[in-house]
């Protein structure tokens, strides 16, 4: 094998020179000539091939009757022309290898890029299933607001027409009132001189008869402060209204039992007491309708104070649910416009796989 820097072409061309100058090739003249330290071994082969073309040449000059210059001045050419072209071939292919060494790193690199883009993209999918989930259960909770909007309003408008319904209630229970403490002054005057010239004479029965009243009285206002507490239990539970209003029922009962028993004690006084039978009679009716319109104005003016509240609290949910649904329907939107924008990153990124090298 020949050693680095001692090839064909340098023996060639030393040889050549050797000639040109009229000396004869040797091995050691080559050696002197090219300067080198190559084995005689390495240099007698080059120096053999080169003679050997140097007989070709002349049996070429021979036969085809050329100058045997002109032929090794060709064969010369040929030899450097092939010799380039070589040298220019082994740098081509170690530019190639490196150029494709290169383009193996590149599509490496451009590989483990596509890899982390579509890793990339599973996330952003990922984000936009998560997106599209939050945006369904949105709008779930949209609809079921809007349906307790609607649930709200009609409840609304049935508290509303309670409330009218109420008033007027307590307007005509109000006119009743008045009529009766109309009638009621009217027969207090007709009565009051007769009830003074009786007034020594049934003061006896007038103390059981106050006595009695006060009962009645302390009955009555404890139905009253029943009917209160009742009303605030109402208040504070909306969803125990027909137990508490059954209750009220029965103090209302109890209530119209224990006028019914006053009624009768007057009775039994009117009967030991003939001349003032018809006036105590028509006292007693008018104080009962009197209580009886004053409970009741008490109980309208009670239910309406309490519907008021209900529909300041109504009207404040409402405003709630208004401001909720405009705050989901802001979101609806921006989740739209995120989805959007999402949707056109994933079109920038769904790039082609590039093949394995």
């Amino acid at each position: 094998m020949a050693r680095p820097g001692v090839t064909y072409l340098d023996v060639s061309k030393a040889a050549q020179q050797l000639t040109a100058a009229g000396k004869n090739p040797t091995i050691d003249a080559i050696r002197i000539t090219l300067g080198s330290t190559g084995s005689n071994g390495t240099i007698g082969t080059h120096l053999r091939a080169w003679k050997a073309k140097q007989d070709q040449d002349q049996q070429i000059a021979s036969k085809e009757k050329l100058p045997e210059v002109l032929v090794a001045t060709m064969r010369g050419l040929w030899e450097l022309v092939m010799n380039q072209s070589e040298e220019q071939i082994q740098a081509i292919q170690q530019r190639s290898q490196q150029d494709l060494a290169q383009l193996k790193q590149e599509i490496q690199r451009l590989h483990q890029e596509n890899i982390k883009w579509q890793q990339q993209h599973q996330q952003l999918k990922e984000e936009r299933d998560g997106l599209s989930n939050e945006k369904l259960s949105l709008e779930q909770l949209l609809i079921t607001a809007k349906i307790e909007m609607a649930t709200i309003t009609e409840k609304y408008a049935g508290l509303e027409q309670q409330l009218k319904e109420k008033q007027t209630r307590i307007d005509e229970l109000r006119q009743q009132n008045q009529q009766i403490q109309a009638n009621l002054e009217h027969y207090r005057e007709a009565s009051a001189e007769q009830r003074l010239n009786e007034q020594h004479r049934h003061e006896q029965q007038l103390k059981q008869l106050e006595q009695t009243i006060l009962q009645a009285n302390q009955e009555l206002a404890d139905a009253r402060r029943k009917n209160i507490e009742f009303q605030q239990q109402c208040q504070q539970s909306t969803y125990k209204s027909e137990n508490l209003r059954a209750q009220l029922d029965k103090l209302s009962s109890q209530h119209e039992s224990t006028v019914k028993e006053l009624a009768g004690t007057f009775s039994e006084l009117a009967g030991s007491i003939q001349s003032r039978k018809h006036w105590q009679e028509q006292h007693q009716n008018l104080s009962t309708k009197y209580d009886e319109q004053n409970r009741q104005l008490q109980e309208e003016q009670t239910q309406y104070v309490l519907l008021l509240r209900q529909l300041e609290m109504t009207k404040s949910e409402i405003n709630e649910l208004q401001e909720q649904n405009k705050f989901l329907t802001d979101i609806k939107w921006n989740l739209g416009q995120e989805n959007a924008r999402l949707s056109g990153q994933l079109k920038h990124l769904e790039l082609p796989n590039i093949p394995h090298q």
